[in-house]
């Protein structure tokens, strides 16, 4: 009994050296975040903003590239700041002004609201060096659910060099536009009285 034990304690030290030897995860050289391109007046009532719905690849905090024959893969060495789906629903917030009438708020802040703004993200990806974003918007009543209106944006950047960095920012700078494009088409979309 006591050869085993011993085996055993003298075998602890083997696993710990064993776990120091792990790989340590790849630290982005840069995070980026999607920002409000523009500042829209504010609501005339409150409208609730969604998270946009995406693949687990595009949603997450990687920043994809596609190869000619449609493979997707991350880009080294640069990132999101947070997931890019909530980054986007925070930028279309970010879009209006605060205090008005109407604001665009967050789900989980329980506020009631006449009118909700849903989103797929359908593409937030480079090729080569172009950034290309494409969004299916939604704008419903939230008491009967009723469609009132669906469209799709989409917006294109172009890296101005050949970097990882250039082309994360024309990846941002794609995102920030359909969010842009998104909260213009709430504005144009909501009536203006119930």
């Amino acid at each position: 009994m006591k050869p085993t034990l011993i085996s055993v304690l003298m075998g602890v030290p083997l696993l710990a050296g064993c776990l120091s030897v792990l790989p340590e995860p790849a630290t982005p050289d840069a995070l980026y975040r999607v920002e409000a391109a523009q500042k829209f007046d504010g609501l005339t009532q409150h409208l609730i903003v969604r998270e946009p719905e995406a693949p687990r690849l595009i949603a997450g905090q990687g920043m994809v590239s596609e190869a000619s024959d449609g493979g997707l893969r991350l880009v080294p060495s640069v990132e999101w700041s947070g997931s890019a789906t909530r980054q986007i629903q925070l930028a279309m917030i970010d879009s209006f002004k605060v205090g008005e009438t109407g604001n665009a708020l967050l789900p989980e802040m329980g506020v009631s609201a006449g009118y909700e703004l849903g989103s797929q993200l359908k593409t937030l990806s480079l090729r080569e060096n172009t950034a290309r974003c494409v969004m299916t918007l939604s704008l419903v009543t939230t008491g009967d659910r009723q469609l009132l209106a669906l469209t799709e944006v989409s917006a294109t950047h172009t890296a101005a060099g050949g970097s990882n960095r250039d082309r994360a920012i024309a990846l941002r700078e794609a995102a920030s536009d359909c969010a842009a494009q998104a909260a213009q088409f709430a504005v144009a979309s909501m009536p203006t009285s119930d």
